[in-house]
């Protein structure tokens, strides 16, 4: 790569916008083109470090979804299912 342009086999040098530096070995390059005729280069490298900070997990939380309560939380609390509907259900039928 040089600058703003990659080389891609049986196409050369080719002019692109880059969103972010590309870091370390290249490892691979996909090339696709969307519906309306433009050209998409994916770059797949390979770093010798994460420079990604790491989350601290003591405060985090877990959700899990279900239909008894609307949400589980890892904490342990549970918070109810909002019941509009039933609550405003005779609201709505005189409407």
């Amino acid at each position: 790569m040089e600058g703003n342009r990659i080389q891609l086999p049986k196409l050369g040098l080719v002019r692109f916008a880059k969103s972010r530096e590309i870091e370390g070995r290249i490892l691979s390059a996909t090339v696709r083109r969307n519906s309306s005729g433009k050209y998409f280069v994916s770059v797949l490298c390979n770093m010798l470090y994460c420079p990604y900070v790491r989350v601290d997990k003591t405060k985090s939380v877990g959700i899990d979804l279900g239909l008894k309560h609307f949400a589980n939380l890892s904490t342990g609390e549970t918070i109810d299912n909002p019941k509009y509907l039933r609550k405003y259900e005779t609201k709505l039928a005189c409407w």
